[in-house]
Formats: structure tokens, C-alpha cells, sequence
């Protein structure tokens, strides 16, 4: 598909290339030459180009793809010479009497002075370097085509694979989510339960979006952002009264959309790593716009515990980096650092709006 769309642009290109140039030809044959018509002119250039155009086509579609760009150069060049010299000294053979018209010219060049010889062989000249330049602009312009598909396979190679590692990720996001979700669910049915009862309806709602919109490779931001509130509320059930759980979420464009479960890692290993019953702690999540910007903070209390790493590992949080740099490249943030007791990670996706 994509080859077949290059060679379709490229043909109407050389179509539009030929007809300036010929049109140039005869307007300076025009302009040049006294008491010549507009027929006669482009009658002129017509029979000026007829070869160069015969010699620039038979190696665009035949000589460079059969030959040059299957390793016969040595067969390329050959057939080149053969050709190029065919049509310059071939015509002679077909004079009338060669004898007569190399005798006319000596006569002519004694009675005027003036060197045919030498006029003949700058016109020969003349046409060689023609038809040179006309193979070179032949190869020259199959080169950047075979470049540019070249270029277009490679693209389309990439996003496949870029496709297929993002399904990938997702097929084990999602597993993983229900995972430690209903472990979630399993301890507040211990804990209450009513609220278990009504969790389970929330639950509900967030497998829904989390196994069906994923699916999609956007979702509108407002979307998201309910799910994640939604995804807290669940997971501060769990929590007591020494747990303190603050969310701030800005109000998004409704056209503004993300790849979905983005963040979902940030904050079920900021719940799993700095929340405990026993000793004060909180959890803040943070999400708004900055200059075009979304920006997603979350920050947790440091709660000692066996493990040396804290919100930083897991494989959601592999996956989400991930997703970052295949979704976003060049345009994310990613940072997380320890200070004063908080554990604090922070996203921003750069100029958002481009990816809508």
C-alpha cells in the first residue's frame, strides 16, 4: 500500500517535470531563434528531448531496477554506452551518401572558414553529457524513492511493534490490577461488611473501564480521572483513622485525552508502601495542568518496613515507564525522590494537547 501510493505521487511528479521542461525548452527556442513560430518551437523541442526522455524512462523502469540495483553495474554501464552511442552516430548511416556529405563539408568549411568538425564534435558532446545527466537524474531519483520506502517500511515496521509490545503491556497490566484489587477487596470484607458490599459495586464499575476502555489507545482525560478518584475511595476503605488521604484533581477539557491506567501504578504502590494502621500516614495524589502540560504528583508518607524500595518497583511501575517512552517520546518526565519522610513521584506529560 505504501509503495504503491509513493509510485503514484512520483509518477504525476515526473509527468509534471517533463512538461516544464519541455515547455522551457521551446520557450527558449522561441525567444532565441528569429522568425520561428510557437508550432515550429515546440515541434524543435520536442525532437530536442525525444531521446533524453526515451533514455531517462528506459532506465527509470528498466536498466536501474534489473540492473543497477541487482549488482549487474558493470551490465548497466554496457547497455548505457551502447545505447547513448546508437543514437548519436546510427542516424549517419542512414544519410544519403555519407561520401557526398563529408565532401560538402569540406567544401563548405574552405569556401566559409568555418570548422564543422569541431561544431560536430561539441554537439556530440553536447548530447553525452545529456544523456549522462539524464541516467544520473534517472538514478538519482530512484535512489530517493527507494530511500523513502525504505523510510515508510521502517515506520510501519516500528509502529506494529510499538502496537504489539503495548497490547502486551496492557494484557499484563490488567491482570495484575484485578490481582491486588481483589486482594483489596478481600480485606475489607474482613474489615466491614457493608462497605465491602458497597466497594463491590465500585469494583464493579472500575474492572469495567479497566478491561473494556483500555482497550481503546485514548480515553478522554475526565474519564480517567473518575476512575482513578473512584480507584482511591476503594482503596481508602482499607485505611483507619492514623491514614490521611488528600486528592486534587484540576477540572480537564473534556476534549483532552490520555492513554487510560497510566497512573494507576503511582498510586497503588503509594497505598501498598506508605500506608499503615499502626503509625500516622498519608497518601496525596495530585493532577492538573501546567502550560499545556498534565502533571501528576503523587507523594507518600516512608513507612519502614522490610523491603529497601518503596514506591518504586513492581511491575506496574515497569510498565508504566514503559508506556511512557513508547506513547510519549521525548515529550514525559518522570521523576521520584525521598526527602524530609515522603516518598514523592512525579509525571508530566508535555504539550498534551498535540495528542489529542
Amino acid at each position: 500500500m505504501v509503495e504503491r501510493k509513493i509510485k503514484h505521487y512520483v509518477g504525476w511528479v515526473q509527468i509534471l517535470l517533463w512538461i516544464c521542461v519541455f515547455l522551457a525548452f521551446a520557450a527558449a527556442m522561441f525567444f532565441i531563434g528569429s522568425n520561428i513560430s510557437v508550432g515550429a518551437a515546440l515541434k524543435a523541442s520536442a525532437e530536442s528531448l525525444f531521446y533524453p526522455f526515451l533514455i531517462y524512462m528506459a532506465n527509470y523502469y528498466l536498466l536501474i531496477p534489473r540492473l543497477f540495483f541487482a549488482g549487474r553495474r558493470g551490465w548497466f554501464v554496457m547497455v548505457n554506452v551502447i545505447a547513448i552511442i546508437s543514437i548519436i552516430f546510427l542516424p549517419v548511416l542512414f544519410m544519403p551518401s555519407p561520401v557526398d556529405a563529408i565532401e560538402n563539408v569540406a567544401i563548405q568549411e574552405q569556401i566559409t572558414g568555418f570548422n564543422v568538425w569541431k561544431f560536430l564534435l561539441g554537439v556530440i558532446l553536447i548530447r553525452i553529457l545529456m544523456y549522462i545527466s539524464m541516467i544520473t537524474l534517472a538514478v538519482g531519483m530512484r535512489y530517493v524513492i527507494r530511500w523513502y520506502e525504505e523510510k515508510k517500511k521502517l515506520e510501519e515496521e516500528r509502529r506494529r511493534n510499538t502496537e504489539a509490545e503495548l497490547n502486551w503491556l496492557k494484557n499484563q497490566l490488567n491482570p495484575h490490577f484485578l490481582f491486588n484489587t481483589l486482594n483489596n477487596i478481600s480485606s475489607l470484607v474482613r474489615l466491614d461488611a457493608d462497605k465491602a458490599q458497597d466497594s463491590i459495586a465500585r469494583l464493579s464499575d472500575l474492572l469495567r473501564y479497566a478491561l473494556y476502555e483500555s482497550n481503546n489507545s485514548k480515553v478522554k482525560v475526565v474519564d480517567e480521572v473518575e476512575f482513578m478518584r473512584n480507584y482511591i475511595e476503594l482503596m481508602t476503605l482499607r485505611c483507619n483513622d492514623k491514614t490521611k488521604v488528600e486528592v486534587y484533581f484540576c477540572r480537564f477539557d473534556e476534549v483532552l485525552t490520555i492513554s487510560p491506567l497510566l497512573f494507576i501504578s503511582l498510586i497503588e504502590n503509594a497505598f501498598k508502601h506508605g500506608v499503615s494502621a499502626h503509625v500516622d500516614s498519608f497518601v496525596t495524589v495530585d493532577m492538573g495542568m501546567e502550560e499545556g502540560d498534565i502533571v501528576f504528583t503523587c507523594i507518600n508518607s516512608v513507612i519502614e518496613k522490610t523491603t529497601a524500595d518503596y514506591s518504586g518497583s513492581g511491575i506496574g511501575i515497569e510498565n508504566m515507564k514503559r508506556r511512557l517512552e513508547l506513547l510519549y517520546p521525548g515529550n514525559y518526565s518522570y521523576e521520584q525522590h525521598q526527602e524530609n519522610g515522603k516518598y514523592i513521584v512525579q509525571v508530566r506529560l508535555k504539550h498534551i494537547a498535540d495528542y489529542v
